[in-house]
């Protein structure tokens, strides 16, 4: 049966892709199933399957979106968040047309958390924060005058192309939607919905909560906690995250502390200096795709010497593990002292140099708070070394 299956699904020209386990292996080639529970790959040892709750998650060797202006940003309640080309609503109900304009959702007003309609920026995106975070018991419309944003409460009613319709003490008043910047719906207390069993990115930029999908004629199918169903080619999809938590990058978790000392001290302290030897996340130093080993890789921490950050680890995490190493625009150059601490008991210890392959870490951190780490100078006194921790990560 199975080999029928593989012989139908082959004869679609399926994208690459690239499965990434919790314990840290490595699987390659075109996919052949996908659901929620079970990953088939052909791989160059064959076909191989792996049950989802072994996979952090899987990335997918598609072409990247070419960049596009949107027109709306939408949260829906389930956590997806989706780039759209036009957000519109009629009596209660939204059409949501998707980027790319080809794909169209249909849905009730419930549904929706809340909808920017400028993109975010980091003018705005902390003034957007603290107004969604403020406690409300109505709908939101949020303003926009220059460079700042204003809310006012009452109930959002239709929207169009060129009005949002905006309910004040009885009264329906049609803001121009051009100087709207975004919507918050209010939801009272409602059922929980079921947990997401992964995550997709694709193309666009959207983020999609899965509760179930399967994979069919190069397309996959997935439904949504709030019960959306959604059918996109594999090659417009990105990744699909399956961690859920059960695995976390360092490079997505903020440090406690971060501290950087100069072998050379001058005598007066200059911000600016510890603002560019800062750590880079999922980045070089020159803010190039991290690469270690002739192998490029998608998460990870850049630093440089003499760089000691502190982390506070979530509850029931058990493993810390690393590729560790030397960049490799400094290879065969450079060396570095790296220390691992968990709550101030050395984990591991060495020098790491340029002429050594990269090394792997996998290190017990169970019942451990905090995890340190440590980049040192070398004896060889070489100050402009950087190190890379490529998939530094903490796994249940």
């Amino acid at each position: 049966m199975w080999t029928l299956f593989l012989a139908s699904a082959l004869s679609i020209t399926l994208p690459g892709v690239e499965v990434q386990t919790l314990d840290g292996r490595s699987l390659t080639g075109p996919i052949v199933a996908l659901t929620t529970a079970q990953i088939v790959v052909q791989s160059a040892k064959g076909q191989e399957s792996l049950e989802t709750n072994q996979v952090a998650g899987l990335t997918i060797a598609a072409p990247a979106a070419t960049p596009a202006r949107r027109k709306a940003w939408v949260e829906l309640v389930d956590g997806c968040c989706l780039p759209a080309d036009d957000y519109t609503v009629e009596g209660g109900r939204a059409t949501i047309t998707l980027a790319g304009g080809e794909q169209s959702l249909s849905l009730a007003t419930a549904e929706i958390a809340a909808v920017r309609f400028s993109p975010p920026s980091a003018a705005v995106t902390a003034e957007w924060t603290r107004i969604r975070e403020r406690a409300a018991d109505s709908d939101r419309l949020i303003v926009h005058k220059g460079d700042t944003i204003d809310d006012h409460q009452g109930i959002l009613r239709d929207v169009t192309a060129a009005v949002v319709r905006f309910e004040v003490d009885g009264e329906v008043l049609p803001v121009k939607r051009e100087r709207v910047s975004g919507l918050i719906y209010y939801h009272a207390a409602r059922a929980k919905l079921p947990e997401a069993v992964c995550h997709i990115t694709d193309v666009d930029g959207g983020h999609w909560a899965v509760q179930a999908m399967s994979l069919a004629d190069g397309k996959l199918r997935w439904s949504t906690p709030t019960g959306l169903t959604i059918s996109r080619p594999l090659g417009e999809l990105q990744r699909i995250d399956f961690s859920g938590g059960r695995m976390v990058y360092l490079s997505d978790l903020q440090p406690e502390s971060v501290a950087w000392s100069p072998y050379f001290r001058p005598d007066n302290e200059l911000p600016v200096l510890n603002q560019f030897y800062a750590p880079r996340q999922d980045r070089t130093m020159e803010m190039l795709p991290l690469k270690l080993g002739g192998k490029q890789y998608r998460k990870g921490l850049a630093v440089h010497g003499r760089t000691e950050m502190t982390y506070r680890l979530p509850d029931r995490f058990r493993r810390f593990q690393a590729v560790v190493g030397i960049d490799d625009r400094v290879r065969p150059q450079g060396a570095m002292r790296l220390v691992v601490r968990g709550d101030h008991r050395v984990l591991w210890e060495g020098v790491l140099t340029g002429a050594d392959a990269p090394l792997p870490l996998d290190l017990d951190v169970g019942g451990v708070r905090r995890l340190s780490i440590v980049a040192d100078f070398s004896e060889t006194f070489d100050v402009g070394d950087q190190l890379l921790l490529c998939e530094a990560k903490v796994i249940k």
